[in-house]
């Protein structure tokens, strides 16, 4: 019986759905090795890559990605996506480009928002339509938000960012069920921009599931794909490739997470890999971009060790095991090889004066000084006087936070970083998670109160942290700690004269004792504004008694505050 030339032409298309080009136009099974296919080199053929994923080349060299620096629309979007949009969508998508693009990546800009953004765009109806939304909330961002109304109606940009976010997961159930890499990578793409779009609409509950099942998702991936192996982040030097961009980006929204204690499952292959470790003597970073990965990977390493600390220790302990102290000093280490590659590295800028690089750069070395003093107290979470010992290094972190602050302001950078028409927030780490440990874990009155002084002068976001939130919470963390202890050295303080008091003041400010301290201080964030903040924190009254302590915010839409709603507090045993 003859063949049906149909049946067999759409047989045989069904078995290279995905795959290098070169693959697909030959109709047999793809291996999908990066950047080259394996079943191409074997037949001495040049492999074409993998469309918007890149890759491709030959044996003798990889075929390098074209990247196109312009910013127009009509270079980026193919011709079938741009016919398909309105006029409405239109505006959205020139609003992503000369806005959202440009805005929310922060001080560290990097090839996921640069080029992968624009390339998946052009190609991917689920990530167009998850862009949309997007830059529709984006552009809503920062708008006044009323929670009185006992009914919610969401207005015209809110219709439109939940039609498009409705038609982007409708596009998105095919790769779901298809389990192939470039699937794969679609459905990671799509959840970073849904976790964007979540924080700037203020929904955290919502943008912490999603990156929880983009990072699980990517756990996955990377247990079974060669790619990454290959074309990992973790390389030196490090590769722009598409699967590094994306570990990348989910990476830093994790450890952005961590900071406020809404961390993830540990991933596997972080856990795995040697970051906490040595680098390579005279290691320089390329980049800025570079360096920030190296730090977050130490970051992950020193969360992950806290972690085991407080499974595996006592209040009581006085004796760690060995395995946890020489995890410490493979930390130490670590960040000693950091700092020496970032010096190095600082003084080859090529910008000297105020310039985005140079912001960066400033942060990185913020983030490593708070980095060495979680290193130093993660063996030790029932003793918070240890950070006594660091006043030098909260002191530093807050000089080099006010620098950044005048960076940022300077007149060569306002046209740059700042737009008349939108927020000041951003997608990704900034100063907020810095200033808030100083407040948090600092007790020299000086520098917490400075660093309270500072956060309150701050109105934006920076991904999952919300300024007048942070605000609100190391406010009330200080009012508890603090209570009536300085009651006496605050009466003698107004009684001396002010320059007597300003010599006298270290000698005359006794320290918090270990008793009035906070420990494991943790936020619930809301669903949305009109829902519930929730401090949870515990004091150590003595050897064995610890106290609970619950305090509960709402946000208030007059004085676009959070205020307080009420408070518990008990008494619990080891």
């Amino acid at each position: 019986m003859s063949q049906n030339p149909k049946s067999h032409t759409a047989v045989g298309r069904s078995k290279v759905k995905s795959g290098c080009r070169t693959c697909k136009l030959r109709r047999v099974k793809c291996d999908e090795a990066w950047p080259i296919c394996c079943r191409c080199v074997s037949t001495g053929r040049v492999c074409e890559g993998y469309g918007i994923w890149g890759g491709g080349g030959n044996q003798y060299g990889r075929r390098p990605v074209p990247l196109d620096s312009t910013r127009s629309l009509k270079r980026f979007y193919a011709p079938t996506l741009v016919e398909a949009v309105s006029s409405d969508e239109s505006r959205c998508l020139e609003w992503f480009t000369h806005r959202t693009v440009l805005k929310l990546p922060g001080a560290f800009k990097f090839g996921f928002w640069d080029t992968l953004m624009y390339q998946a765009v052009s190609k991917e109806p689920a990530v167009l339509h998850a862009v949309l939304a997007l830059s529709s909330a984006h552009k809503r961002e920062g708008l006044r938000i009323d929670t009185s109304a006992t009914e919610y109606i969401p207005d015209e940009q809110q219709q439109f960012t939940l039609r498009h976010y409705s038609k982007a997961i409708t596009y998105l159930q095919p790769h779901f069920s298809a389990h192939d890499h470039s699937s794969i990578r679609v459905a990671l793409v799509t959840c970073l921009i849904f976790v964007f779009t979540e924080y700037l609409r203020g929904h955290y509950k919502t943008s912490n599931t999603h990156l929880q099942n983009g990072l699980r998702l990517l756990n996955s991936f990377h247990a079974r794909s060669g790619a990454v192996d290959c074309y990992s982040l973790f390389k030196e030097p490090c590769c722009d490739s598409v699967d590094a961009w994306i570990i990348q980006a989910f990476i830093r929204l994790d450890v952005q997470a961590k900071f406020l204690g809404q961390g993830s499952q540990y991933l596997d292959f972080i856990l795995q890999d040697d970051a906490s470790k040595s680098l390579s003597p005279g290691l320089i970073f390329q980049s800025c971009n570079q360096a920030r990965q190296h730090l977050d990977r130490l970051f992950n390493h020193i969360f992950y060790l806290n972690h085991e600390c407080h499974s595996q220790l006592c209040p009581q302990d006085q004796s760690y095991p060995s395995a946890l102290l020489a995890k410490q000093q493979d930390i130490r280490n670590g960040l000693a090889s950091w700092y020496q590659a970032y010096k190095i590295s600082k003084t080859n800028l090529k910008s000297k004066g105020p310039s985005p690089d140079v912001i960066g750069y400033v942060l990185l070395h913020i983030y490593y000084t708070m980095a060495l003093i979680m290193a130093d107290n993660c063996l030790w979470p029932s003793y918070e006087s240890r950070y006594d010992a660091h006043t030098d290094n909260f002191a530093l972190m807050m000089k080099q936070l006010k620098y950044v602050r005048s960076l940022a302001a300077s007149p060569a950078l306002v046209g740059i970083l700042h737009y008349s028409d939108m927020s000041n927030s951003v997608a990704d780490l900034g100063g907020l998670p810095a200033v808030y440990y100083v407040a948090v874990k600092c007790r020299v009155r000086r520098i917490r109160y400075d660093a309270v002084e500072f956060l309150n002068s701050l109105t934006h976001k920076e991904g999952i942290w919300n300024a007048p939130l942070a605000t609100c919470i190391v406010r009330d963390v200080i009012r508890i700690e603090e209570a009536d202890f300085y009651q006496e050295y605050d009466i003698l303080k107004e009684s001396t004269p002010r320059d007597d008091a300003d010599k006298k003041n270290g000698a005359i400010e006794p320290a918090l004792p270990e008793s009035y301290r906070l420990h494991d201080v943790e936020v619930e964030l809301p669903g949305d504004y009109a829902g519930t903040v929730t401090l949870k924190c515990e004091r150590r009254r003595g050897s064995s008694d610890w106290q609970a302590i619950t305090r509960q915010y709402r946000y208030d839409e007059k004085t676009r505050t959070w205020i307080e709603k009420e408070r518990t507090q008990r008494s619990i045993g080891c």
